[in-house]
């Protein structure tokens, strides 16, 4: 509130109260919080972009699947805020189920032992479903079929999800699912094995 007052020929005298009240001592607290949060003005705000980053899933650098990244810009961000997000973006991904060893007949003509190594996961998985298809007859391979012939052949398991690279291979239209959870290698999938095998 301001009051003024002019005195003819004398001087002005301006008065500028911002707050005046009684209050019982345990409630300056608060009181006090009040007045800087009015004084304090709007937060600034941020903005939040999504953009799309090539994801890198079981070292394959030809990973198809791509991940989504936040990039938050803001001259002052809310600490509470930024702490929540990166809380929610450190949650552990559920693990994905481990393969099972199951039967398979890897000593008959061919043995199991005679692919050759392609060095690189989908090669392998393309090199054992076409394996599979041809000399075992078995149309539809799992995840555990794979990585029983990986334990077989000492290829290296530390794969984080057996069925991540079938699935990528899926995409590329060299797999077909014929149920959840299985995969059969097509006429593309045994041409592209085929090439690796012969390189």
């Amino acid at each position: 509130m301001a009051k003024s007052a002019i005195k003819a020929g004398g001087t002005s005298r301006i008065r500028f109260v911002m707050f005046d009240a009684e209050v019982a001592d345990g409630e300056i607290g608060q009181i006090t919080q009040a007045i800087q949060n009015a004084l304090r003005g709007p937060a600034p705000n941020s903005v939040v972009k999504r953009i799309m980053a090539p994801a890198l899933v079981n070292g394959g650098a030809d990973a198809t699947e791509t991940a989504v990244v936040d990039e938050v810009e803001a001259e002052e961000v809310d600490t509470a805020e930024v702490a929540s997000t990166a809380q929610k973006a450190r949650a552990p991904r559920k693990a994905a189920p481990k393969p099972s060893v199951i039967e398979i007949d890897i000593t008959s003509e061919p043995p199991l032992s005679s692919l050759v190594d392609p060095k690189s996961n989908h090669g392998r998985y393309l090199a054992i479903a076409a394996w599979l298809h041809d000399h075992r007859s078995i149309e539809a391979i799992t995840a555990d079929h794979i990585y029983t012939c990986y334990r077989h052949l000492g290829w290296p398991t530390d794969i984080l999800d057996f069925a991540q690279p079938l699935r990528e291979l899926k995409h590329k239209q060299y797999f077909t699912t014929p149920e959840r959870g299985k995969y059969a290698i097509n006429q593309l999938g045994l041409a592209k094995a085929a090439e690796a095998a012969s390189d």
